[in-house]
């Protein structure tokens, strides 16, 4: 016979796991639409223009760092998405292991 404790649902538990993973899904499509719009808009015209007087460091730079932002963006969207999945799964009452 199997006597393992057994949880209740916990419905504010699920709302609130469904809420942030939504939150997590809603900051990674705002990732992408900046780094779409980056992409698409005059950074890369700005790169991909013949150097005059020899390579601008300073657009380089720019664009090196924004990449940087938009990765880490991205990775903290996806652990607060994930996050949410976890809050959802320990409010569904599953047997505790």
């Amino acid at each position: 016979m199997d006597h393992s404790p057994v949880k209740k649902p916990d419905a504010p538990g699920r709302v609130l796991g469904l809420a942030v993973f939504a939150l997590g899904v809603a900051l990674l499509l705002f990732v992408f639409y900046v780094a779409y719009a980056e992409l698409t808009g005059n950074a890369m015209a700005q790169v991909a223009r013949p150097p005059q007087a020899g390579p601008d460091m300073g657009a380089a730079l720019a664009l090196v760092l924004k990449a940087i932002f938009l990765f880490l963006l991205g990775y903290l969207a996806s652990g607060i998405a994930g996050r949410g999945i976890g809050l959802y799964q320990a409010a569904r009452g599953e047997p505790v292991e």
